[in-house]
């Protein structure tokens, strides 16, 4: 090995460490200036159990499934397939392996009596033929898309929408000096009807690790903050969008390509700015401002649970993996456009969480790893169960958009004798810069100037009237000034609404 080699190796090193150091110190200096955290009312609220693996199985957890018969599939990292025999009782669970020999798994589904899930190179299905058990057919549904060998690229899914198009994302080329072909459509959302037939939908991810299907249909997935991506977003999913990431342009000189992008993209953007000046590119649903909302999202899951889950029934829970925790999101829709708010969940993991889903009786089953990186926690893997005691915190409930403002609605009636006053609130909007540096600062920061307050008869919700709205703009909200009927504080007090649309004098919820 030459000398330059060996040096190009230790700055490698060198880069590598300093980042895994910036992360610690990050998240260290985060707990010492007191981030939020699950207390003793969320603890009370819902039950976290954690599941009992043996000592010889790594469950590094990349994939979940529900089956109808109340198990639940596990992919894991290594290239298997696991079920766990139930989960009302993760104490007592048992697993036993039911495929192996896969190439790094990042997803799995069930349907129609098979296993689905992506290896680096396909879409597999997956099933047992003798019924002894283990799988003994692997059958190639779709193929075709490039593949480098790179350790870090990844391809992520399927999701199953309501027609039964499968959804696979796809992360950016990392290999360089390749041929074409081999770096094909990577940066991409790709969908593959039932007979197998692809077509790629969307394009300019980073590593889209989480996919979910919106109780209407729609698709959505998130993304991780690095080049273009000044934090991570949660993206709605559609033919012909460009999410940001340009390194997926190349693509769009293939047949298939649903965009063009004509000429070079402007320099010394907003990413307000270039959601005007960039035809295809579109704002994501909402961004998850870094570190208040967690520093890398992943999995993506709706509360179909009806209630019994709590009483966020229609919005969605995401993974975090950096901060081991779990966010919330409320979402609603503003002439045709998708925009909502974000809250932190549940903290306190064992281990970065990366796969949701939910079990036969409710209850959250929250797959786990670090694979290397950086989370907190005491564990490098591993499963756990959330599940509701029947106890409702006292929480934001949503964060709805208004002509002049918006309207905060409660899990409980606020105190009476607690007068709501500016003071009880505090706020900020802000943007972020569109480049091809790593994450971005706020820019365009302002403070948030209420105009007035006022509130419903009922005491269970709030509307701030603002003396002015920025379309595209992140609005930061402080709550804790706000009391329960039992005098309690919010057990997270912080929002965060990401505004795409202000709503006309009209719009009603």
């Amino acid at each position: 090995m030459d000398t330059i080699t060996k040096i190009k190796q230790r700055i490698l090193l060198m880069r590598t460490t300093l980042c895994a150091m910036g992360t610690i110190l990050a998240l260290l200096i985060q707990t010492a200036q007191g981030a939020p955290a699950s207390g003793h009312n969320m603890q009370a609220a819902y039950r976290l159990q954690t599941f009992d693996i043996p000592n010889d199985l790594k469950l590094e957890v990349s994939g979940l499934a529900q089956l109808p018969d109340g198990k639940i599939g596990i992919a894991i990292r290594k290239g298997e397939i696991w079920i766990a025999d139930q989960t009302s009782q993760p104490e007592s669970t048992r697993y036993h392996r039911f495929a192996s020999g896969l190439h790094e798994p990042l997803g799995l589904a069930f349907e129609q009596g098979a296993f689905y899930t992506v290896q680096r190179t396909e879409l597999t299905r997956i099933r047992d033929g003798n019924a002894d058990g283990t799988a003994d057919i692997y059958e190639t549904v779709a193929k075709g898309w490039g593949v480098t060998g790179n350790y870090h690229e990844y391809a992520y899914g399927p999701k199953f929408d309501p027609a039964g198009d499968a959804w696979i994302t796809l992360n950016i080329g990392i290999g360089k000096g390749v041929q074409p072909q081999d770096n094909a459509w990577r940066g991409w959302s790709i969908k593959v009807s039932p007979d197998g037939t692809w077509q790629p939908m969307s394009g300019g991810f980073r590593s889209p690790s989480g996919i979910g299907v919106h109780p209407t249909g729609d698709v959505f997935a998130t993304d991780q903050q690095g080049n273009w991506f000044p934090t991570c977003p949660l993206m709605h999913l559609r033919k012909g969008v460009f999410h940001g990431h340009t390194d997926a342009l190349e693509h769009c000189k293939r047949p298939k390509a649903t965009f063009h992008q004509e000429g070079t993209i402007p320099k010394n953007l907003t990413v307000v700015e270039a959601a005007k000046q960039i035809p295809s590119y579109a704002l994501p649903a909402l961004w998850f401002p870094y570190r208040r909302m967690g520093m890398s999202a992943t999995d993506i899951l709706w509360d179909t649970t009806e209630g019994r889950f709590g009483p966020f029934a229609g919005q969605a829970f995401v993974g975090e993996f950096t901060m081991s925790m779990i966010l919330r999101v409320y979402l609603e829709k503003i002439d045709g456009v998708y925009q909502g708010a974000c809250f932190r969940f549940f903290e306190g993991l064992q281990c970065g969480a990366l796969r949701l889903a939910w079990s036969q009786d409710a209850g959250l089953i929250i797959g786990q790893t670090n694979r290397g990186w950086n989370s907190l926690g005491h564990r490098s893997y591993g499963m756990q169960k959330l599940s509701w005691t029947g106890k409702t915190p006292f929480e934001i409930l949503k964060v709805q958009a208004l002509h002049e403002g918006f309207r905060i609605v409660f899990t409980h009636p606020i105190h009476a004798a607690h007068p709501v006053t500016p003071e009880s609130f505090r706020g900020e909007s802000y943007t972020y810069h569109y480049h091809a540096s790593y994450g971005s600062e706020k820019v365009g920061l302002e403070d948030i100037d209420l105009h007035s307050i006022s509130v419903s008869e009922d005491r269970r919700s709030v509307e701030l009237h603002l003396e002015r709205l920025r379309e595209g703009y992140v609005y930061d909200l402080d709550l804790s000034g706000i009391r329960s009927e039992q005098n309690e504080p919010l057990l997270h007090s912080s929002a965060s609404y990401t505004l795409n649309r202000i709503p006309s004098p009209e719009h009603r919820h």
